[in-house]
């Protein structure tokens, strides 16, 4: 088996090593300087980032869904992490283009690069990296998302819900993809579809206190409002990490 460098370390090519460099970049993906809130009607906001989560070993069928990067990249590899890491989006882009002329179809260099020029503010760049990314492979759920992410970002909403739709298709357990396309619907007005998803996001991971936190803002806006059940799900995720929010706490005493 090859070696080659994810995120600057050297794996064999393993069902190990694909699941380390998904996670990493999921992680990445959910870090992307998005607005962490999003407005949501009278009320406060609706947060649209989650706490990290861990992805599953991976399985054969998931290899099928990745692909694999090209070998003898980690040279590249390491200038592109260390580029990253000093908020150098020139190296990073120019390590990756780089990574890109060994393999110009390779779906998880263009969704790393993708990454890199988000962070760097180029919004038009990164949709098409991200574009060019499930082009490459339409089984790659996190470009699914973070290229529904920025077309949010964007207001381009239909296309947005279609990502987020395409992401959950591919890794159905995809918590975070099922709050991400909640807040889409809700933005779009459809609030029975929104609440649906965030219920769904919990079932699949009951600690994530993003979801709790939204749905509570989406039982606020019931009418009438649905107090005492938004109240369970706002404390549960202030135990969960979630920060206090003014307006909902006054919204529960009333």
């Amino acid at each position: 088996m090859a070696a080659n460098w994810l995120f600057g370390r050297t794996f064999l090519f393993t069902r190990h090593a694909q699941g380390v460099f998904l996670r990493r970049f999921l992680r990445m993906v959910a870090g992307m300087r998005f607005l962490t809130l999003m407005k949501i009607a009278a009320l406060p906001l609706l947060a649209l980032s989650g706490h990290a989560q861990e992805n599953a070993p991976m399985t054969p069928a998931d290899m099928n869904k990745t692909g694999m990067l090209p070998p003898h990249t980690k040279v590249l590899g390491e200038r592109a992490v260390e580029a990253f890491a000093k908020k150098d989006w020139a190296g990073a882009r120019k390590a990756y283009l780089e990574m890109l002329e060994l393999d110009d179809g390779n779906a998880l260099i263009w969704a790393n690069l993708g990454a890199v020029e988000q962070q760097a503010g180029e919004t038009k760049r990164a949709i098409e990296c991200f574009e060019k990314s499930v082009q490459f492979n339409p089984r790659l759920a996190p470009s699914w998302t973070a290229l529904g992410l920025l077309l949010q970002r964007q207001g381009d909403i239909y296309r947005a819900i279609s990502c987020f739709t395409r992401a959950i298709h591919e890794e159905p357990e995809d918590a975070r993809a099922h709050n991400f396309l909640a807040i889409t619907m809700k933005e779009f007005g459809w609030t029975d579809a929104a609440e649906a998803e965030l219920q769904k996001a919990i079932d699949l991971k009951p600690d994530y206190g993003i979801a709790h936190f939204n749905l509570a803002l989406m039982l606020l806006e019931r009418r009438p409002p649905a107090i005492e059940l938004a109240r369970r799900h706002y404390d549960k995720a202030l135990r969960l990490g979630v920060g206090k929010d003014d307006v909902v706490e006054r919204r529960l005493k009333e």
